[in-house]
């Protein structure tokens, strides 16, 4: 990767997360440390304000406007695809923002990049069982996001049906459903609900603040167990 492409790419990633390590910028672009200080400091004549937290990593200061950066034909191909899965595996609400942030891609295309695109569009596509039908995608995102208290009335593997209060930890996709993993109140310990088989999912008013797992910590705990 020449210098410019990389330095383009190194702010593309610095905009794209709050706080970026320094060993998160020299895994993803294979280079030293050194380089690093030397791209950021770049940056920094170049007029991007790029600051430091110890223990946290850089950051572009709030409130600082940066254009947004084009995106290359084979780089907007690949929404085409995630489209797809999109409209199959995320619930209506997801898949309406998501659809929203691709027309604003789309939006930057012009000529023959846009042909291209409509021409992909009309060759690609996915199948899924006519029995899934995905949804709580977003109010469980919601709450994750939040620390927010759910209530849950749910229907287990053996059509048992229960009332918890959950805190939710994450969502991860498996086994064709997502799975909403939480602290259950009831059981007092980590649970895997798949959303297939909840029957009902409110956010309440109570958030926690309880410091659980994380997501990636739960997965590693039962890959060890």
């Amino acid at each position: 990767m020449k210098r410019l492409e990389r330095l383009t790419a190194l702010l593309s990633f610095l905009q794209s997360k709050r706080y970026t390590p320094l060993v998160a910028i020299t895994q993803k672009f294979q280079i030293s440390e050194r380089t690093v200080f030397r791209d950021i400091r770049t940056l920094e004549e170049a007029g991007v304000p790029i600051s430091f937290e110890k223990g946290k990593g850089y950051f572009i200061v709030d409130r600082y406007f940066l254009p947004p950066l084009a995106f290359t034909l084979d780089e907007a191909k690949s929404f085409i695809f995630v489209e797809q899965l999109a409209r199959k595996y995320v619930d209506q609400e997801t898949f309406r923002h998501y659809a929203t942030a691709l027309e604003k891609i789309k939006n930057k295309l012009r000529g023959k990049q846009l042909e291209d695109i409509e021409s992909l569009e009309s060759r690609v596509g996915a199948y899924i069982h006519p029995e899934y039908s995905p949804k709580y995608l977003h109010v469980s995102e919601q709450a994750c996001a939040k620390k927010q208290i759910l209530q849950l009335r749910y229907k287990d593997i053996k059509g048992v049906e229960s009332n918890r209060k959950i805190e939710p930890i994450g969502i991860t996709f498996y086994s064709q459903s997502w799975h909403l993993i939480a602290y259950c109140q009831l059981r007092e310990d980590y649970r895997d609900f798949s959303l297939n088989r909840v029957i009902e999912l409110r956010p309440t008013t109570e958030t926690f603040f309880q410091n659980h797992l994380t997501l990636s910590e739960y997965i590693q705990k039962l890959e060890n167990s």
